[in-house]
């Protein structure tokens, strides 16, 4: 890091005449941690994360699980996800707003177009790995379906749920500056396509660290605190616990 930040030092105003210096982008965050419109518009984007994020967990969960299990659902929802695979993000983007026009409900839906196939795709992969001897167990015990979704399914699908989750999530991060630069009007993209507009490149990268600081956090509080708590039973590398 240490010389990462010298190198950044070097090149500032000299290498690279447009690149900030380290200095002048702790003063822009500096300020920008001083005032609330960080953490306005912080949550705001945290919130449009979140509910893209949820909605497309939901529904690539009870697609991708169909998918495995139904072969009729498979062949109707397959073309579809595969559609949004291939579809970049910046697409659908325009195409959301284009249909929706400018503001939140364009914003939700594109985040949740863009990352619902990915995790589709972890969840179907997951389901089709499902052990059919556990099924055969849970119909010889008829347990009901409910009962059966979380003593069977569920565990086993607990590798690919988590790693769904994560992935949907990191890619909402990626997107959502994007979503909100294009089609909103408040949030962190929203503050940097300002300041960029602006001529202001300490403070899009003093606002742009201060977003990767929240991602870091989510992934090291949230995300691994679950897994270590979901795989508690699993044997570390170093042996059993």
């Amino acid at each position: 890091m240490a010389t990462g930040l010298l190198v950044w030092w070097l090149c500032a105003g000299n290498v690279l005449p447009y690149l900030p210096s380290p200095a002048s982008v702790v003063t822009e965050m500096t300020a920008a941690m001083s005032s609330p419109t960080l953490y306005e518009s912080m949550a705001i984007t945290l919130r449009r994360i979140v509910i893209a994020w949820g909605t497309g967990f939901l529904i690539a969960l009870a697609v991708g699980v169909a998918m495995a299990r139904n072969r009729y659902a498979e062949a109707l929802a397959h073309p579809v996800v595969f559609i949004g695979l291939a579809l970049p993000g910046p697409v659908t983007i325009l195409f959301s707003t284009l249909w929706l026009g400018l503001g939140e409900l364009a914003t939700l839906v594109a985040l949740t177009l863009a990352v619902t196939p990915f995790m589709v795709t972890f969840v179907y992969d997951g389901s089709r790995a499902l052990d059919p001897g556990l099924f055969q167990m849970a119909s010889v015990y008829r347990m009901g379906a409910v009962d059966r979704f979380r003593q069977v399914i569920l565990p086993q699908l607990a590798p690919a749920l988590l790693s769904a989750a994560r992935f949907g999530f990191a890619m909402g991060w990626k997107l959502v500056v994007l979503v909100e630069a294009l089609s909103a009007g408040s949030g962190i993209g929203e503050r940097i396509e300002y300041f960029f507009s602006y001529n202001r490149p300490a403070a899009v990268i003093a606002w742009t660290l201060s977003f990767t600081v929240v991602m870091v956090l989510v992934e090291v509080l949230v995300f691994r605190t679950v897994s270590r708590r979901v795989f508690r039973w699993r044997p570390t590398a170093g042996g059993d616990r």
